[in-house]
């Protein structure tokens, strides 16, 4: 399974929707898959999650969140990469972009589900249990190195560092 193969399998359902998301239509799609492209799946997933372990995602999540915890964080990760890949990517580019994003925007206007979903990592192990009877074999990774890091709470750092997402809480504030 190739990376375009798993980009194209999340593309052929809803992207994870919040943290109370099941995410069964994946895992049911995932379970119609061989066990090696399941394995596959979840190694790109892996590296997706990993590649995403940066601070200054960290501190997008901490403000559409409205705080993130480490493992807030993971999640957030996890929902990220279940956006697809034109969400995914523009955020490793450029994390201020989700201010752009819908689901992003009635998280912070309306208040509604974080952006977070645990489940979406479980997924393929789900999946595999399903057709195979045990679980994946273990697929950790090495975390990268976060980067330096500053304080969330410090409002005119964040302002700086995510005009449009700092944006988009000044309106929300204006809205309560």
């Amino acid at each position: 399974m190739t990376r375009d193969d798993f980009w194209a399998i999340l593309a052929e359902g809803p992207p994870p929707t919040g943290p109370d998301d099941d995410c069964e239509e994946l895992t049911s799609r995932l379970s119609r898959l061989l066990p090696p492209e399941i394995v596959a799946f979840d190694r790109h997933l892996t590296d997706l999650r990993l590649a995403a372990h940066r601070i200054d995602l960290w501190g997008a999540a901490y403000l559409i969140n409205a705080g993130c915890s480490d493992d807030g964080f993971e999640y957030f990760r996890c929902w990220l990469v279940g956006q697809g890949r034109e969400v995914y990517e523009a955020a490793l580019g450029n994390p201020d972009s989700l201010a752009d994003y819908g689901p992003v925007r009635s998280c912070i206007l309306d208040g509604s589900d974080e952006c977070e979903c645990e489940q979406f990592m479980y997924t393929p192990d789900r999946a595999y249990e399903r057709i195979t009877g045990h679980g994946l074999p273990e697929n950790i990774g090495e975390y990268p190195r976060l980067g330096a890091m500053w304080d969330f709470s410090d409002v005119e750092e964040m302002r700086r560092r995510y005009p449009r997402l700092s944006a988009l809480l000044d309106e929300a504030d204006a809205l309560a």
